[in-house]
């Protein structure tokens, strides 16, 4: 098999990854069902096998994009997570059509003739846009602890108020613990400060990564970064709060930053992603492997991450602890999870973290020995990374697979000319010239 037939397998094989773990998260809105645990168990092991191939990617044609939109659309109009929008009537027939058109024209995009793809990538996002916009304005409350805490730490950063220590009124979830790092409310603040709703940050956040990965990826005609604003259950996403937008948009610019030559900007757009929930820090080694990147940078971005932190760190340090780390790894099981350890609990089995790092581990060794040094090599171990996390962790729901689901469409819009490759050993401590 050629080289070009080998890479056009690999990228047949990544999209169809996306469409099963797509398919598996949205099946029940991201809580345990067999079928959908099977989908993303089989998603995960085309990634793995591509991983494992060494096999650079290549950027899908018109027909196999196809594919992964024809399943947002189905998925769209088939809307599995209206139970857990909280609207009926008019209100859920309005953003049910405007998620079904905006799948739908990304859709009819692949096929219009080239003069208008721009226009046509254009309407894709404005209809994606107006789909979160009218989701917003129609759920005032979301009803979910997440938006509580979002909103009201972003209000108490204007009085001065430790996020590590407010205690969020009326919510039927976490009453006094703040679950993520500083940066995720840094970040949605203004939103919240000039709109009143934290949720058009993440609107914002998804439509940015869109458009930087259709304007600095590979081949501007494609309609592949549409994938991040016509997801299935996307609105469902937004609604909910759920700050994973932040990270694919951080994440994104960071790799797309490396692809351009511009390791400072991938350096602060890392740094910010690590300083505002904590998994991140578990990709940190990968961005050290990369010659591109390497580890002196790696270590830059986690000493800005962590001055970011500081002053949270400085004001209650044993806050900050017990909510951050401590209450996350007290985190137990549950059966409506959607990953392996709720799988073994519904049998009687119940799993420490030893599968969790087995799962890592084995994700790391492939991503050292494997797979190619280009930034589409290093989406991918993103990817490949935080998937094996999502299935072996003890809480896994919806918004923790949307990280893998973004990482693995900028692994295929970063896709490009092989560029000169060291071996595998050398990337940890290999840097460029300049710097």
């Amino acid at each position: 098999m050629t080289a070009t037939r080998r890479s056009t397998v690999a990228t047949a094989a990544v999209v169809l990854a996306w469409c099963l773990l797509a398919i598996g998260d949205s099946a029940h809105a991201g809580y345990y069902t067999g079928v959908g645990l099977v989908c993303i168990v089989i998603g995960f092991a085309l990634v793995v096998v591509v991983a494992c191939s060494g096999t650079p990617l290549t950027l899908p044609d018109r027909r196999l994009l196809a594919v992964p939109l024809l399943v947002c659309v189905i998925e769209a109009a088939a809307l599995p997570s209206k139970a857990f929008l909280y609207v009926h009537g008019g209100d859920l027939l309005a953003i049910h059509l405007l998620s079904v058109v905006a799948a739908a024209a990304a859709v009819l995009a692949l096929v219009v003739p080239q003069r208008w793809q721009r226009a046509a990538w254009y309407a894709v996002v404005v209809l994606a846009g107006a789909a979160g916009i009218v989701t917003v304005a129609l759920i005032s409350n979301p009803n979910i602890d997440v938006w509580d805490l979002l909103q009201q730490s972003s209000t108490g950063l204007l009085h001065g108020d430790d996020l590590y220590r407010q205690h969020w009124q009326h919510s039927t979830g976490l009453q006094n613990v703040y679950p993520y790092l500083p940066a995720s409310t840094v970040l949605l603040a203004p939103f919240r400060w000039l709109t009143g709703d934290v949720r058009f940050g993440l609107l914002a956040a998804s439509v940015l990564s869109a458009v930087l990965l259709r304007r600095y990826g590979a081949g501007r005609s494609s309609m592949l970064a549409a994938l991040l604003v016509v997801m299935p259950g996307w609105v469902y996403l937004i609604n909910r709060s759920w700050t994973e937008p932040l990270l694919v948009g951080l994440l994104a610019a960071a790799i797309l930053a490396i692809d351009h030559d511009r390791p400072g900007l991938a350096m602060v757009a890392l740094a910010v992603a690590l300083a505002s929930k904590q998994p991140v820090v578990l990709l940190l080694p990968a961005f050290a492997l990369w010659p591109s990147f390497g580890l002196r940078r790696a270590i830059g971005s986690a000493v800005l991450a962590f001055a970011i932190v500081l002053p949270w760190l400085i004001a209650g340090p044993r806050d900050l602890w017990h909510d951050a780390v401590h209450a996350q790894l007290a985190l137990g099981a549950k059966t409506k999870a959607l990953n392996l350890p709720a799988l073994l609990l519904q049998h009687g089995h119940k799993v420490g973290f030893w599968l969790l790092a087995a799962a890592l581990v084995a994700a790391y060794a492939i991503v050292l020995v494997r797979v190619p040094r280009t930034p589409s090599g290093l989406a991918l171990s993103c990817a490949l990374v935080m998937w094996a996390y999502d299935l072996a962790n003890t809480q896994t729901f919806f918004n923790h697979y949307v990280l893998p689901l973004g990482l693995l469409v900028v692994a295929l819009g970063t896709t490009g000319a092989p560029r000169p490759v060291p071996a595998p050993a050398e990337g940890l401590l290999a840097e460029e010239s300049s710097s």
